[in-house]
């Protein structure tokens, strides 16, 4: 066998010079062998039936994946909850208005509180009309919330599915409740439903030195609301409006608490439960006053 003939017919000969446009137009189809960018159509057929027969399958695979993950679930309920889901067990707390940033309002500039009455009236907005007592006359529409002077903000729980309350006696109260919570659970009728508690206070109160925050709760003291949450329709988690007066030109932080057995409270800034914590602040002069809120 003659070595230096097979080595001649693989060998390939120099491409032959010529014009750079002449090259490159062969480059897009060389009519010696009738290739279309270095492609005979049969190479260029093989190529495109391989790409298609590839993605063909990844599409079925990702379609049977997604198929079988939706069968799996539940559309009424997640797949985790409680102690099996990430959120846990201990619900924690929000409020509404949530600016954010500080926005100030004044009385009778009109647009000026238009951001936090807007934001309540789509918020009260959701609940069944029925939680609103019917004989309320604060923390409505028609008296702004209380602003500028008197803002109410409404606390709520966070939703846990299928995470159920349990709820104090009258006659196992906590020793660190606020006397007048203690005072206003004992004093209610002993058929009436049990409800998780809610307190507000001013974290500079402690001392005593300081004008005093008025806080009023004009739809009672128990968050307004359905136990367990289970998706149920018009339901968007329990919730209560607290009316504010702050000392004017002071700054207040606030602190609302849910209490239940199993409501875990932590006072911590870094990982807070249990509570929810914002800033108050009403300014006034001889002919307006101004209401800062901020969530901290």
């Amino acid at each position: 066998m003659n070595n230096s003939h097979v080595s001649e017919d693989w060998a390939r000969a120099p491409p032959p010079s010529g014009p750079v446009w002449e090259t490159i137009a062969k480059v897009l189809y060389n009519p010696e062998d009738s290739s279309i960018l270095g492609r005979t159509p049969k190479r260029w057929g093989i190529v495109l039936t391989f790409y298609l027969v590839f993605y063909a399958v990844l599409a079925a695979m990702f379609a049977a994946c997604m198929g079988g993950l939706y069968y799996t679930l539940d559309p009424t309920k997640p797949s985790f909850t409680l102690h099996q889901s990430l959120i846990g067990i201990n619900p924690g707390m929000s409020f509404r208005p949530s600016p954010l940033a500080d926005v100030e309002i004044r009385p009778g500039a009109g647009n000026s509180t238009a951001i936090y009455i807007n934001e309540l009236q789509q918020y009260l907005s959701k609940p069944l009309a029925s939680w609103i007592p019917l004989d309320t006359k604060k923390c409505i529409t028609e008296d702004n919330f209380g602003f500028p002077r008197s803002p109410c903000i409404f606390v709520k729980l966070n939703k846990i599915f299928d995470w159920v309350p349990e709820y104090y006696d009258a006659s196992q109260l906590p020793e660190d409740m606020p006397d007048d919570l203690r005072k206003h659970i004992k004093g209610l009728d002993p058929l009436e439903p049990a409800s998780v508690w809610v307190s507000c206070a001013d974290e500079a109160q402690a001392d005593g030195t300081l004008p005093g925050t008025v806080f009023e709760y004009p739809w009672g003291r128990g968050l307004l609301g359905i136990f367990p949450y289970r998706k149920q329709e018009n339901d968007f988690g329990a919730f209560l409006p607290v009316a504010i007066t702050p000392p004017v030109n002071k700054e207040v932080y606030i602190r609302c608490r849910a209490w239940a057995k199993n409501i875990i409270y932590k006072k911590s800034l870094k990982e807070p439960s249990g509570y929810t914590r914002f800033r108050l602040f009403v300014k006034a002069d001889e002919t307006t006053e101004s209401t800062t809120v901020a969530s901290e």
